[in-house]
């Protein structure tokens, strides 16, 4: 059996290339996505600012659809 060095060295070459750009295009990926994201607006807020809304948690038990369709225009729920 004949192994040839040219060969290994060139797949080596070749894996160790794919290595390097697949990482490189990850970070590069993860980079842009840090700095495009928007801010999450559900974060607790920091310094002096204050979070004013808070949800209530008390719904009627029996309600119409015109409730419902209320409570889903005002509050989204």
């Amino acid at each position: 059996m004949v192994f040839s060095l040219r060969k290994w060295l060139s797949r080596l070459a070749f894996l160790v290339l794919f290595v390097l750009l697949t990482v490189l295009v990850f970070g590069g990926y993860r980079f842009f996505m840090t700095k495009l994201m928007l801010v999450d607006p559900y974060e607790v807020p920091q310094g002096q600012a204050l979070k004013v809304f808070q949800p209530d948690g008390s719904k009627p038990e029996k309600v119409s659809l015109s409730d419902r369709l209320r409570w889903f225009y005002l509050y989204g729920e």
